[in-house]
């Protein structure tokens, strides 16, 4: 019995060591890591949210080769119907990389026309050249004008690290300073404004499809190696010497809609290398949790307040007090968000006196275009304004006790010398 109880005892305590250490075991081997890929740069963004979820070096400038298209469908969808006719110029019609004209015997010529439905087609599943050139010349009247139209429409999508010289990418080996230039997050932007065109979402979704040149049908592959697999619902590639292989995807998973962007990739032996990297962010970034930013009572700054000294009316004064998170903020861990994250108190305008009777705050987390407000308060108390301010409210209280002292004081002169003037006047 002694013995068994002994044993019993020392298991007991063995477990009692052990189990803590357990937990942590386990906590360390499902701690999610993020895929090592062969492209130079990448990101995953919420479509819905903003939330940048992966990224590797999603900042760096990057030639963006034909994912530059997504760009020029924008416009071009902003601009044009899908039963317009759209017409060879002199310089579409001269181009011969990646083209329709190879589906045509003799070529094009310019005055050919197309639907502007085709042209989309062409653009966004088969990646042709001429077809790009098409779209801008039709909507701007020239490439430089177009160009032109491509870095404001940048712009206004928050896309701040790009530049378009070019409407479908292509690289000039002898000039590569004059080249599209763009980042994994500014690709997603625009990536993402492409996306919630109807009529860009509905093309990417098509593996095969024909178009029509001059009455002469053109059966068209889509290069999206991925699409219509573990979610896939759409996507541009881009290859050049300068940008490498690129990928822009698009993915639907129970609901959340996520987009991808991988560029500087290799080719690879059959040109997968983009689409394995690709896959492998967006598992990761269906999978990956929220972990703490901040927490509960941590000081994140100060902020100056403004206050008149006697409340309603005196000098206008300013008092410093520490701004304190009310809540636990989350985030996806990653370069990109570790660089631009911020909590920012949301209204730097408000009166000391009003704070001090409610310190509850409104933040604002915020990275890239990701927003979202929290809760906060900030230390101040009446008694701390009271305390800055003492020799004044001191020497106020002494005047103001002096001045009654006084008051009184003649007062009761007045009163002794109209009693003896009154006494005088009744002996008389």
């Amino acid at each position: 019995m002694t013995k068994r109880f002994f044993k019993g005892m020392v298991l007991l305590l063995c477990l009692t060591l052990i189990l803590p250490f357990i937990g942590n075991i386990e906590a360390f081997a499902s701690e999610l890591q993020a895929p090592e890929i062969i492209g130079a740069s990448s990101i995953t963004m919420d479509i819905d949210t903003g939330e940048v979820i992966y990224s590797k070096n999603a900042d760096m400038k990057r030639s963006p080769a034909s994912t530059t298209k997504l760009l020029t469908s924008l416009l071009f969808a902003e601009n044009k119907n899908k039963g317009d006719l759209i017409s060879y110029t002199e310089t579409s019609a001269s181009l011969t990389e990646t083209t329709l004209s190879g589906f045509i015997a003799g070529g094009v010529k310019p005055g050919d026309t197309m639907t502007a439905d085709d042209v989309m087609k062409a653009v966004m599943i088969f990646s042709a050249n001429d077809a790009s050139v098409l779209m801008a010349e039709s909507v701007a009247g020239s490439i430089e004008a177009f160009s032109k139209m491509m870095n404001e429409k940048a712009k206004e999508l928050g896309a701040l690290n790009s530049n378009f010289v070019s409407p479908n990418g292509l690289e000039d080996p002898t000039n590569p300073n004059n080249n599209n230039s763009t980042t994994a997050y500014d690709l997603a932007l625009i990536g993402i404004a492409a996306y919630k065109n109807d009529w860009i979402r509905e093309t990417m979704t098509l593996e095969d499809t024909p178009v029509y040149l001059n009455g002469g049908r053109i059966d068209l592959e889509t290069r999206n190696k991925n699409l219509n697999k573990d979610g896939n619902v759409g996507g541009k590639t881009g290859t050049e010497t300068l940008a490498g292989h690129c990928f822009v995807g698009f993915y639907n998973r129970d609901g959340r809609n996520l987009v991808t962007v991988v560029l500087g990739s290799d080719y690879g032996s059959d040109g997968t290398n983009v689409f394995n990297d690709t896959k492998a962010v967006a598992d990761y970034s269906y999978e990956v949790s929220k972990v703490p930013y901040k927490t509960t009572g941590e000081e994140i700054g100060n902020v100056d307040l403004s206050y008149k000294l006697f409340k309603f009316f005196g000098p206008t004064k300013t008092i410093t007090a520490p701004v304190i998170l009310a809540q636990d903020v989350e985030y996806y861990k990653n370069d990109f968000n570790d660089t631009n994250a911020n909590l920012s108190l949301s209204n730097t305008n408000a009166d000391a006196w009003k704070v001090a009777s409610n310190n509850s705050v409104d933040l604002t987390f915020s990275i890239g275009h990701f927003t979202e407000t929290v809760k906060g308060t900030i230390a101040l108390t009446t008694g701390q304004i009271f305390k800055a301010n003492l020799p004044v409210y001191a020497a106020v209280i002494i005047g103001t006790i002096i001045a009654i002292v006084l008051i009184v004081i003649i007062v009761n002169l007045i009163r002794k010398s109209s009693r003896k003037n009154r006494r005088n006047r009744y002996y008389r």
